[in-house]
């Protein structure tokens, strides 16, 4: 929960300072105390040489991954878990039409947990989904891509089956311990690396090193499966680790590349 997490650029399009309800908030090291006296915040901007600020309460990140499974009598739809500290709830959207504006009036479920459950009905062809995260302070997110449900078969206008660009998202949950999913997809096929370096830019894990097709794809990262360099101990220590992806296309020529940071809490 940083302002706005990505990897530092000559534009300064990012801001590690932390959010309202983040988890890192007063989790530093106890003997070391803030600017203002509390304990010190985990990040950049915690400690003694940090500085005092107000923590922003912004919105939650859009929700993604939307998937459904048609039945005879159900229409199941499903999303990728929130990781905010202050998700309180999802709003779920639905209409007829592609590019419909989300309101009240669109509104068809509220639910704490990450899918929704409505009844098939048998005189409409096809609905149009969108879900928002809300969390505890009323804030809500933007609205999710859209999922186009047809009665016999579901696709969506971005994943799993249509993707327009690359991209590597946030790991989720983080922070994390023990284990984190990372999710990025491929607009085309190739040959993908997933890595994950240390603070100091060595390389700990190789997560994927094969051929993929384009899509989404997820992959799990445990801290309690690499064997700390520091010892025969098994397991990493708590901090900043990094995730890089690379995509190679064809003619061996790079297409792609992104790093992002995730934060390991014990």
């Amino acid at each position: 929960m940083f302002v706005k997490d990505t990897i530092p650029t000559a534009n300064e399009n990012y801001d590690f300072h932390l959010q309202a309800y983040s988890p890192a908030i007063d989790k530093g090291d106890p003997n070391i105390l803030d600017l203002d006296g509390s304990r010190s915040d985990i990040g950049m901007y915690g400690g003694p040489f940090g500085e005092t600020y107000t923590y922003q309460d912004l919105a939650p990140l859009v929700p993604r991954n939307l998937s459904a499974i048609v039945d005879s009598n159900y229409i199941l739809v499903k999303w990728n878990k929130n990781t905010e500290a202050d998700t309180a709830y999802y709003k779920v959207y639905r209409d007829t039409v592609s590019g419909f504006t989300i309101d009240s009036t669109k509104l068809v479920s509220s639910p704490k947990d990450t899918f929704c459950v409505q009844v098939n009905p048998h005189n409409v062809r096809r609905y149009v989904y969108k879900v928002t995260c809300v969390d505890k302070q009323g804030n809500e997110s933007k609205p999710s891509e859209e999922l186009i449900v047809n009665i016999t078969s579901v696709f969506t206008d971005g994943y799993p089956m249509t993707i327009s660009d690359y991209i590597l998202y946030q790991n989720y949950p983080n922070p994390f311990n023990p284990s984190t999913k990372i999710g990025y997809q491929l607009k085309s096929g190739g040959y993908v690396k997933l890595m994950v370096y240390d603070i100091k830019g060595e390389l700990i894990s190789v997560l994927v090193n094969k051929e993929q097709n384009a899509g989404y794809y997820e992959v799990e990262f445990s801290s309690s499966s690499i064997k700390n360099p520091a010892s025969s101990i098994k397991g990493i220590a708590s901090g900043i680790y990094l995730y890089r992806i690379e995509v190679i296309g064809e003619g061996r020529i790079p297409v792609y590349t992104e790093m992002k940071k995730m934060l390991l809490l014990k």
